[in-house]
């Protein structure tokens, strides 16, 4: 079959992918298929959909300077199914790459996602076998003292302690080697380990060189969020700040990160290192003075490289090891000495001579801890062209439909059932747990996916236990099934937004349905919106002056913050009284009856 001439195609979209292991297998084909009609104006991804983000960017910046190298993409996923000359583990597997003071625990941790009892605990017993040896001692020695006394008594006790011992230390071992993960930065692999003869690449370094030759650029230049704006081409990524506690979309807006080049050594190729050292972006240090010893300003949203991005997504809690970065703590009050501060300072005091700001370690991890489906990277009121999700979910035991899509304005309204067992026991504790954390961590998302104009682009690709998850050595054919759905999953989303006709039915999902759907939407969103404002515009309470003559007070008069100037007011004066009329037309519509439903919500809400 001759290769699609991608260099050919004409329309535009925007595309999200979302977390997940397996996205690697899943999503390249789905891109290749998708990018025979479209060319990628705005690519995200999150968690493991970072990695897929990442190298769609890539292929995407090729295409834009006249090469194809899609079909190269294609081929993603056979490889990662594929086995190395004498490796027994996928090319999948062998990404991960435990640190050297985890491996055993990394072996435990793999040996659990085994498919079948009796070879699951064959490794384990591998991985512990020094544990097992020393916790069966004991019940070794009773079976040797009395064994010439009491022979069939000493081998029923002797082989008890064995076995209690055994499991005892077992259970021991892999409690002290958790406790140590704080020591190995929370997590397992750090992603990157200096390339060795004959030893596969680490997830990381293979990321890198992958990126690197889709987009046709030496290794010594990593691809950059710059090198892509200027083809065109925006990508964003989802990381999860742990230390404050909320999620950042990549690249920073905000210059406020440092680095430690000798720590990030751990974590990233040298050429990156060197890259981003040769282009350190400028932080303000708020005329106060900073002591960044040992580290350097993270490079400017055009000069971060994209595998540094990826990298800071796709931080699995736990296989992962969370990523250091640096910044100075404005809230916080220390001397250079280390001394306490005096109890009469006061927060915002200026800082004594002998004072310095110190930056502080600020740990990210991964994306989809926060939002693993961020639908809202590139949305608009009115879109000009699709934005295509592909979601990852599992098998439901009563269907056997592998990808679906909405067929109908109806579609994708009910809710995503997560049944609770109340049996009793360890199972229903864990089950609960498991979905308050996702309930937590994904509501937003699973919400999103409900709204028109949201969920009639979004494909979904349903996996079972044994393709889905954390299954990191899947046999060859159920790789290239997972890999084939991607292809059935962009085939239904182009049936339905390029070659879909409605046929004068209200129901069928077509691209001029779906901007329909969008505007009605907006319209009734911006009735309610400007109802409220045209609420508080006529109605201030007692005492307060109007919003009206907020807007048209004198320069001098308080409250002098964020002032407007001369012709800044006289606009903003012009846009209040539009805005009001608009309220009224609005308002006499009725716009809001009949809108599509569930009902979103207009509002105003921090970016990150």
């Amino acid at each position: 079959m001759p290769s699609p001439d991608y260099l050919q195609a004409s329309k535009k979209c925007d595309i999200v992918m979302k977390g997940g292991v397996t996205s690697g297998i899943v999503y390249p084909k789905a891109v290749c298929r998708l990018a025979t009609e479209y060319r990628f104006q705005s690519i995200g991804g999150t968690s493991a959909g970072a990695i897929a983000a990442a190298l769609t960017a890539a292929a995407e910046y090729a295409r834009r300077q006249g090469r194809s190298v899609f079909d190269d993409l294609a081929g993603v996923p056979a490889w990662l199914g594929d086995k190395p000359p004498s490796k027994s583990d996928s090319n999948l597997f062998n990404l991960f790459q435990p640190q050297p003071g985890v491996r055993s625990l990394f072996r435990i941790a793999a040996s659990i996602l085994i498919k079948g009892w009796g070879p699951r605990l064959i490794k384990l017993g591998a991985a512990l076998w020094l544990d097992l040896l020393v916790g069966g001692l004991p019940g070794l020695a009773v079976i040797l003292l009395g064994f010439k006394a009491h022979p069939v008594w000493t081998v029923l006790l002797g082989g008890f302690i064995v076995i209690a011992g055994a499991v005892v230390a077992a259970v021991i071992g892999i409690i002290a080697r958790v406790a140590r993960l704080p020591r190995f930065r929370f997590g397992l692999c750090t992603g990157y380990a200096s390339p060795e003869p004959g030893k596969p690449a680490a997830l990381v370094e293979w990321l890198n060189t992958q990126i690197n030759s889709l987009a046709g650029l030496p290794l010594g230049h990593p691809l950059t969020f710059g090198d892509l704006k200027r083809a065109g081409v925006n990508l964003r990524m989802i990381t999860t700040c742990l230390t404050f506690g909320r999620p950042y979309t990549l690249p920073f807006e905000s210059g406020e990160f440092y680095y430690a080049p000798a720590e990030m050594r751990d974590f990233m190729p040298p050429e990156v290192i060197s890259w981003m050292e040769e282009h350190p972006a400028t932080i303000s240090p708020h005329g106060e003075l900073v002591d960044s010893t040992g580290l350097k300003s993270l490079p400017s949203a055009d000069d971060l490289p994209i595998v540094f991005a990826a990298r800071l997504s796709l931080s699995f809690p736990i296989l992962f090891c969370a990523l250091p970065l640096y910044a100075v703590d404005w809230t916080r009050r220390r001397r250079a000495t280390d001394e306490p501060v005096p109890a009469a300072r006061v927060p915002g005091d200026a800082l004594a001579p002998d004072e310095v700001r110190k930056p502080e370690p600020v740990w990210f991890s991964d994306g989809g801890i926060c939002s693993n489906f961020p639908l809202h990277l590139f949305d608009e009121p009115l879109p000009r062209w699709p934005t295509f999700a592909l979601n990852l979910r599992d098998l439901r035991p009563d269907r056997d439909t592998r990808v679906w899509i909405p067929q109908s304005n109806r579609s994708g309204i009910a809710h995503l059932w997560t049944r609770l067992n109340t049996s009793g026991g360890l199972g229903s504790a864990v089950g609960l747990l498991s979905a308050i954390l996702d309930a937590a961590r994904n509501w937003m998302d699973n919400l999103q996916t409900m709204v028109p104009g949201y969920r009639d682009r979004i494909a979904h690709i349903y996996l079972t236990k044994d393709e889905g998850g954390l299954n990191l050595n899947m046999p060859e054919q159920t790789v290239n099934n997972i890999a084939a759905y991607g292809v059935q999953s962009a085939d239904k989303l182009i049936d339905h937004f390029i070659h879909g006709t409605d046929n004068g039915s209200p129901t069928v999902m077509t691209w001029d349905n779906h901007r329909w759907i969008r505007c009605r939407s907006t319209l009734a969103l911006l009735e309610a919106f400007l109802g409220n404002f045209h609420d508080s515009l006529h109605h201030p309470e007692p005492g307060d002056r109007s919003y009206d003559q907020l807007v048209k007070r004198g320069a001098k008069d308080p409250p002098t913050s964020y002032p407007l100037t001369e012709p800044q007011r006289e606009c903003a004066s012009q846009v209040v009284e539009l805005l009001d009329d608009a309220a009224a037309e609005l308002t006499a519509c009725e716009l809001e009856t009949g809108q599509p439903r569930p009902v979103p919500e207009l509002r105003i809400r921090p970016k990150f």
